[in-house]
């Protein structure tokens, strides 16, 4: 996909053999070891994988791969035979899980031989344990990270296989097999049609500057079912880490933070010292703001979002991940609840204060960290960051209000500070008619 052509064009090119291994090397960086497995050792589960015969690629964001640097920039946006190659041998995995372990190991099959990847914990609204012990990756493996220049991108695939994480596997209480439909989210496969959508949506949602994962990859695996290959500079959630202030735990609270700041900061992100006494409360600030900007944009934009205290849906530097519930209205239609089986998600008008709640979440999570007692959620109420992200939220909402009449963002901060009150006079009349 990419701006030299209209259409996408997957003919499969001649490339020199010489010039093979060097064009696309980085590509071998995504072989299922990443940072966090040192940092967060208790995080994640490792599963042997399988090479999927017969799989083809039904969609590549050539885009995106020339920024991640896994493709030469400036070059043809086609598949030759080597990078056809590279992307099956790199993608097309599925995971071998508990079920099939158990089968092989029957036929006396070595898995130790096999490459290992990570599925992450974190928590989630589904499972009946609200401390992320039984929950997080379902149905996704993670592929690794790539450097290109300054950037650093978190590479992960879904639809590999239901893995014990996900909320059908414990349901039933047993290991399931692969394509099992008998408990809700525990097929552990992807249907196209969602992954085309995924892809499409992501794409448009980023060029209008808007934090989200983005598809770099799908992978036909069966007729109707694939393998969606996702990619951000960063796709740790808030899950991932608030999962260990839910189990009291502060030692892997603490090295997830660490390791939250640390990629934020190499990815420029956030400017902290890593190594400075005040990180911590540097990182809130960071958190505060990016959640009530992101919070905004939704609002505005009239961006559906399942937000919730256990920060599954969303990236922790205020992004969307995960497009199964995302929706974007023409109008404000805040009474649309996403329908989740035994559930009903918030609605557009509840995303700010789920928003707000994360940060308060974040907030006890730092004095937690800082003072090695943890305190209940409800002191973290009038907690500094947490009240600034009110007010934050008011001015970013105007910001984009005016943004969305026509000024651009240096008019809408002249006006925002010269003209204040006029703004507010504007708003408060449209939003009478917006509602």
């Amino acid at each position: 996909m990419g701006n030299r052509s209209s259409k996408p064009n997957l003919r499969t090119q001649a490339v020199p053999s010489r010039t093979q291994d060097a064009l696309y090397k980085n590509f071998e960086s995504l072989d299922g070891s990443h940072p966090y497995r040192a940092k967060v050792p208790e995080g994640y589960i490792l599963y042997p994988v399988e090479k999927i015969e017969g799989a083809r690629i039904l969609y590549f964001n050539f885009e995106l791969a020339e920024e991640m640097g896994l493709v030469p920039t400036n070059g043809d946006h086609k598949l030759n035979r080597m990078l056809e190659k590279k992307i099956l041998d790199t993608f097309a995995l599925k995971i071998v899980n508990e079920f099939e372990q158990e089968k092989k190991r029957a036929q006396k099959i070595d898995l130790s031989v096999l490459p290992k990847y990570m599925a992450t914990r974190y928590l989630q609204l589904q499972h009946q344990s609200k401390t992320g012990k039984t929950s997080g990756d379902g149905r996704s493996i993670w592929n690794g990270c790539v450097k290109n220049k300054d950037k650093i991108w978190d590479v992960s695939s879904r639809g590999t296989g239901v893995t014990r994480l996900a909320p059908g596997a414990v349901e039933a209480g047993k290991p399931l097999p692969t394509g099992c439909e008998k408990f809700g989210y525990g097929c552990g496969l992807a249907e196209l049609d969602e992954l085309v959508g995924s892809a499409l949506m992501s794409e448009i949602f980023h060029r209008q500057g808007i934090k989200t994962e983005r598809m770099l990859a799908i992978i036909q695996s069966g007729k109707e079912t694939g393998i969606g290959v996702r990619a951000a500079p960063n796709l740790l959630r808030p899950a991932h880490i608030l999962m260990y202030l839910k189990q009291n735990n502060l030692g892997a609270l603490t090295r997830s933070l660490d390791y939250l700041i640390e990629r934020q900061v190499q990815n420029g992100e956030w400017h902290i010292n890593t190594k400075g006494k005040h990180k911590y409360e540097l990182m809130l600030k960071c958190i505060e703001n990016d959640f009530a900007r992101f919070a905004a944009r939704l609002d505005v934009d009239y961006i559906f979002l399942w937000l919730d205290w256990d920060g599954d849906n969303v990236l922790a530097n205020g992004g969307i991940i995960d497009y199964g519930s995302v929706r974007q209205f023409g109008v404000r239609h805040d009474q649309y609840r996403f329908d989740d089986g035994p559930r009903y998600s918030t609605n557009l008008n509840e995303q700010k204060c789920k928003a707000q709640q994360i940060v308060q979440a974040f907030a006890q999570a730092v004095d937690f960290v800082k003072t090695g007692k943890k305190k209940p959620l409800a002191t973290f109420k009038s907690h500094p960051h947490v009240l600034n992200f009110s007010e934050d939220f008011k001015y970013f909402r105007l910001e984009r209000i005016l943004y969305r009449l026509g000024f651009d963002l240096r008019q809408c901060r002249y006006l925002l500070s010269r003209h204040l009150k006029a703004a507010k006079d504007f708003v408060k009349r449209f939003q009478y008619f917006e509602r």
